[in-house]
């Protein structure tokens, strides 16, 4: 095999594995008893807010 083969070979496994672990991922972030345990990060990053702020008027008419 060439060197080119090789690496072909190795993107489309690597490609793989990483859809094979974003599938798990989101699997466990449906488990309710998981979602609890990241709940926290979520609201760290400002993602979710309690309260919704009113959008700003860029242009008077």
């Amino acid at each position: 095999m060439t060197k080119i083969k090789r690496l072909d070979r190795l993107l489309i496994q690597l490609a793989i594995v990483h859809f094979i672990l974003l599938l798990i991922a989101q699997v466990f972030l449906e488990i309710p008893s998981f979602k609890m345990y990241t709940n926290k990060s979520i609201y760290y990053e400002g993602v979710i807010k309690g309260e919704r702020e009113p959008a700003l008027e860029t242009i008077d008419r």
